[in-house]
C-alpha cells in the first residue's frame, strides 16, 4: 500500500484527517483524463459519454465504501457543501430549533450561523463529547426542534459518536439527522443503509484519499420528498434518453451541486478503487490499532495530556506542553519530516489521524521528536 503513496514514502504523513495521500493511480487518472481533454476539445459525443460514465462510476465507488445504493448519493464538492444543502433545503420558521454539537467545525457551524441570521433559527448546542452525546441530544429536544446535526466522529479527538442512539432519539420525536461524515468515511467502517441516517455528508479528499474538490451527500430515499433542492440546474434534472428534462431525478441525484470537475472525478474514482481494492473495513481496523497504540506511548511522553476518545479510532490528540504554542509545534515537526496538525479550541490539541497506510515505525518517530522538545525548568 505504503509503495502506491509517494508522499507517504516521503514523510511522516500523520494527518489524513486534513488530506489524505493521493495514490499514484490517482494522479495518473487524473493526467490521462488532462490529456484527453487536451487533445480531445472536450466536446461531442466522446466527451458527454466520459462525463456521465464518470459521474456514475464515482457514485457506484461511493456506494460501496458508504453502504448505500448509488442513487441515494448525490455529488458534492466537500462535506459543506452537502450540509448548506440540507440547511438551505429544509422549510424553516423563526424560533425553530436545530441541536448540534459541542465540538463541531466550522464546515457546520458557520452554515448555522447563517441559519440563525437569516432565518431566525434558534441552535442550541449541546454535550456531545465523553458518550454523553446520546442523553445531551434527547434532553435538548422540543417541540420547536426540526433538525440535528452533529459531527459522527468528531474532528479534535477522533472520538466516535453514538450516532445510532442519536437517531434512536430523535427520530422518537419525529426530528430528522443530518450527520457530518467529514471525518467518518474511510477512517470507520460505514453502513449507510443499515444506519438510517436521514442526511449524511462526506468529503473525498481526507480518508478516502481522493482529490479535493470532491465529495457526496446521502440522502434516505423516504427524505426525497421534504428536501426542496436549493440549487437547480442542468444536472439537477432527468436528462435520460425519453425524458423531457423538466422533471428532477428521481433520487439523490437531484441535489448535485454543479457540476464536478471531471479531472477530479477521474482521480475520485482511481482512489475510492484503491481503497476498495486493499479492504476498507480491514484498513479501518489496522489504522484504529494503530492509533490506540500510539496513544498508549504518547502517554508516556512527559508533559503531554492526551485525549481519551473513548474506544476505537485512527486518531490519537494531545495537549501539548505548557508554554509550547500549538501551531509553532506542528510547523517545527512539519521540518523534521512529520506532518501532524493543530486543532484549536478551549484545548488546543495536537492532532493525529493515521491509516492504513501508516506504521509503527512512523508513530515512533512523532513520539521521539516529543520526547525531544526543550522543556521548561
Amino acid at each position: 500500500m505504503r509503495a502506491d503513496l509517494p508522499s507517504v514514502t516521503a514523510q511522516v504523513y500523520l494527518n489524513a484527517g486534513t488530506f489524505g495521500p493521493l495514490p499514484s493511480v490517482a494522479r495518473d487518472a487524473m493526467r490521462r483524463h488532462l490529456d484527453w481533454a487536451a487533445t480531445s476539445g472536450r466536446i461531442g459525443s466522446a466527451g458527454l459519454d466520459l462525463w456521465h460514465e464518470l459521474e456514475a462510476q464515482a457514485r457506484e465507488e461511493l456506494a460501496l465504501v458508504l453502504g448505500c445504493g448509488s442513487e441515494q448519493l448525490a455529488l458534492t464538492h466537500s462535506t459543506t457543501d452537502g450540509v448548506n444543502s440540507v440547511l438551505a433545503g429544509l422549510p424553516w420558521r423563526a424560533g425553530d430549533e436545530v441541536v448540534t454539537g459541542s465540538v463541531e467545525h466550522p464546515g457546520l457551524t458557520e452554515p448555522l450561523a447563517h441559519l440563525t441570521a437569516s432565518r431566525g433559527v434558534v441552535v442550541r448546542t449541546v454535550e456531545t463529547t465523553a458518550g454523553r452525546a446520546v442523553a445531551s441530544v434527547a434532553a435538548a429536544l422540543t417541540d420547536r426542534t426540526r433538525l440535528v446535526a452533529c459531527s459522527h466522529v468528531l474532528w479534535s479527538t477522533g472520538e466516535v459518536v453514538d450516532l445510532p442512539g442519536i437517531l434512536a432519539a430523535a427520530g422518537a420525536r419525529g426530528v430528522p439527522v443530518l450527520a457530518d461524515g467529514a471525518q467518518s468515511a474511510g477512517a470507520i467502517a460505514l453502513d449507510l443503509a443499515a444506519l438510517g441516517c436521514d442526511f449524511y455528508t462526506v468529503s473525498g479528499q481526507k480518508w478516502l484519499c481522493g482529490p479535493s474538490g470532491t465529495g457526496a451527500l446521502y440522502v434516505r430515499p423516504d427524505r426525497l420528498d421534504h428536501l426542496v433542492p436549493a440549487w437547480r440546474g442542468y444536472v439537477t434534472h432527468d436528462r435520460s434518453p425519453g425524458a423531457p428534462g423538466t422533471e428532477l431525478w428521481p433520487g439523490a441525484r437531484r441535489y448535485d451541486v454543479g457540476s464536478i470537475s471531471l479531472v477530479a472525478l477521474a482521480g475520485l474514482v482511481a482512489s475510492l478503487r484503491w481503497r476498495s481494492g486493499h479492504g476498507v473495513a480491514a484498513g479501518c481496523d489496522y489504522a484504529a490499532a494503530l492509533a490506540g497504540r500510539l496513544r498508549v506511548q504518547l502517554a508516556d511522553v512527559p508533559d503531554l495530556d492526551v485525549a481519551d476518545p473513548g474506544g476505537p479510532t485512527p486518531f490519537a490528540a494531545t495537549s501539548p506542553p505548557p508554554a509550547v504554542n500549538p501551531d509553532a509545534l506542528v510547523r517545527q515537526l512539519e521540518s523534521d519530516g512529520i506532518l501532524v496538525r493543530w486543532v484549536p479550541g478551549p484545548r488546543p490539541l495536537l492532532r493525529v489521524s493515521v491509516g492504513p497506510w501508516n506504521t509503527d515505525e512512523d508513530c515512533a518517530q512523532l513520539v521521539l521528536a516529543l520526547r525531544a522538545l526543550p522543556r521548561g525548568g
